[in-house]
């Protein structure tokens, strides 16, 4: 096995076939800055690269999960000259980052504490595993800030139904971790205090299989609903880098950044 890749804003763990991958950046709650996208991206090259390793955990610093997207630095992006085709690019790199990350063959297990918003909502919903905390706080807030939740749709809507997707990303409703676990967002709940120990107990319960068994399964499921991500992911791009390059988008980032509430009558 080659040694594991040093990182800024990753803190990676290995013991055995383990690995635990930690975002951090707590500062920013762990929010997706294009430094951390880099590495993600990197990593997964890795992953795919290291059969070896079967297991892999994600967490964040801190006590939160992923706060989503760096909209300090998006909004900077937009206002570069040719912002809006950076914007899109970069959102449908990201989209292929999710993509790799739901075709690893090695069992996903994420433990989602505190804020877990926007892309970090994403990876909530996919982990082949998810064990959320009661004090965990998720949402799909991309629509008060003026742009879409395009990237992590095709993935809310597989796991936890169309229907509940779609009210989730047309009110931006802020839930936590047990009415997550309702919605099916995660398939574990535990007490914010009982996190480290169920973590373990799933880990166990993974590592107790057949690894070869576990990756077969994996290829098999994730073959089921195959065929359209890629166009997904272009549609979504497209629609996001459109979107954020509009005013609507400056006044919702400007309000986020603000700490005010949004004034939409004015950007029509």
């Amino acid at each position: 096995m080659t040694a594991l890749p040093t990182f800024e804003t990753l803190i990676l763990r290995q013991d055995q076939a383990r690995l635990d991958v930690t975002f951090n950046r707590p500062d920013q709650r762990n929010a997706i800055n294009s430094v951390m996208a880099h590495e993600f991206s990197a990593l997964l090259d890795y992953l795919a690269d290291t059969p070896a390793l079967r297991v892999v955990t994600l967490r964040g610093a801190g006590g939160h999960f992923c706060a989503g997207g760096d909209i300090k630095e998006r909004r900077d992006l937009a206002d570069e000259a040719g912002g809006a085709q950076a914007i899109e690019e970069r959102n449908r790199k990201a989209g292929h980052i999710f993509l790799r990350f739901a075709r690893l063959p090695q069992t996903t297990i994420a433990l989602v504490e505190g804020s877990a918003f926007g892309g970090g909502f994403g990876y909530a919903c996919l982990t082949d595993i998810t064990i959320l905390t009661h004090g965990a706080r998720m949402g799909m807030p991309e629509v008060r800030l003026g742009v879409a939740p395009a990237q992590i749709a095709q993935w809310v809507v597989r796991r936890i139904g169309l229907t509940r997707a779609r009210q989730l990303a047309l009110t931006a409703e802020r839930f936590d971790g047990a009415t997550a676990y309702r919605y099916g967002v995660g398939q574990y709940l535990c007490s914010d205090d009982e996190a480290d120990s169920m973590l373990e107990t799933v880990v166990a319960k993974v590592q107790a299989c057949g690894p070869l068994a576990c990756a077969a399964t994996k290829r098999i499921v994730n073959a089921v609903d195959q065929g359209r991500e890629i166009e997904l992911i272009d549609l979504a791009a497209r629609e996001f880098g459109q979107l954020n390059g509009g005013s609507e988008a400056r006044e919702g980032q400007s309000a986020f950044a603000q700490k005010r509430v949004p004034v939409w009558g004015a950007v029509q």
